[in-house]
């Protein structure tokens, strides 16, 4: 059952203090004045009646909603080296630009789905966990930054395999009869100076997806990278070899590899080139959840309705002594 909750018109000590004098005024007139003791015990009867209403009694509003979702997670696994800031997107754009363009249209696609946004580096992370709120996976894409090129020491296309296993396999014990796809979304780039460890495991876990390749074999120039880019001027990273602009160009052999290893189609995207992907049919799930809100059902109404009787009482009263002074007035006259 919800607890009683009070919203008071004034200040508690005020309200309070009012109340106390009147009541108290009241009670006295009632003991002083014999002959309208009544009238005054029904005044502090009202006036504790109009405190209480004052108070704004009520109930919190429990609301029980219903959402219908796909039975569908949706694993958007997204390469957030400094490569992916080389300007060979559509032109000059940096290649997450083009993340963010498709990503928000396969959202489109199935918007009933749970989606989740994990980034690796050199470390991986979850951004966003699985949501079926399309504006929170819109605005963790509007965010997403690169890698600071300060803290850069190299890393591995499949450094995000143990994170993603674990997110998994945590949807599977959660939610076992859901489908699971998983969309990888990179450049091919290896950095760490090792070959990169399969992403084995995976494809055991999921029921499709694809991996999304970014970039173009001329390559693209990488300006600075501070978790942030074109909010000031930066350098463009150099190339120590040759004291020249660093130039990062896709790998797809290595996409290819992890395509393989997940067990999914590979494709270079390119601007312009419309996002199409079949998902799998899945029942819908109806979710329901009980919250309270911030709103408050309140009864203060109900206290009205005594006050009118006592107004119309009072009436009464107030009649009888307006007749009475007339009546008295009358016989002044007449003697």
């Amino acid at each position: 059952m919800n607890d009683l909750v009070f919203d008071p018109l004034l200040p508690w000590p005020v309200l309070v203090a009012i109340a106390v004098i009147l009541i108290t005024g009241c009670v006295v007139l009632a003991v002083l004045t014999a002959g309208r003791r009544v009238q005054w015990v029904l005044r502090a009867v009202a006036v504790i009646v109009l405190a209480v209403a004052f108070s704004r009694p009520g109930v919190p509003v429990t609301a029980v909603t219903e959402r219908s979702e796909a039975a569908l997670d949706v694993f958007v696994v997204v390469d957030v080296t400094a490569s992916m800031v080389a300007e060979d997107w559509d032109g000059d754009a940096p290649r997450l630009d083009g993340v963010e363009e498709d990503v928000a249209e396969l959202v489109e696609q199935a918007p009933e789905a749970r989606y989740s946004l994990i980034t690796f580096a050199a470390t991986s992370q979850t951004v966003l966990p699985l949501t079926t709120d399309d504006s929170a996976m819109r605005s963790a894409l509007d965010v997403l930054r690169p890698e600071v090129t300060l803290y850069s020491s190299g890393s591995s296309i499949t450094s995000a395999r143990d994170h993603l296993v674990e997110r998994l396999e945590k949807a599977a014990e959660d939610r076992p009869d859901s489908a699971r796809i998983v969309f990888y979304l990179g450049d091919g780039e290896q950095t760490s100076g090792d070959e990169p460890a399969p992403l084995d495991g995976v494809a055991d876990l999921i029921d499709g997806g694809a991996v999304w390749g970014y970039g173009t074999s001329d390559g693209g120039r990488m300006q600075e990278t501070r978790g942030y880019w074109n909010d000031e001027e930066t350098e463009y990273i150099t190339d120590p070899s040759t004291d020249g602009p660093a130039v990062s160009t896709i790998d797809e052999g290595n996409l290819e590899d992890i395509a393989a290893d997940m067990g999914v189609a590979y494709e270079h995207r390119t601007a312009g080139a419309s996002v199409s992907y079949e998902f799998p049919d899945v029942d819908t799930i109806v979710q329901e959840k009980e919250e309270t809100t911030r709103a408050v059902s309140e009864f203060t109404w109900m206290l009205f309705i005594p006050l009118v009787a006592w107004l119309a009482v009072e009436g009464v009263f107030v009649a009888r002594r307006v007749r009475g002074l007339g009546l008295l007035s009358g016989t002044k006259r007449s003697t």
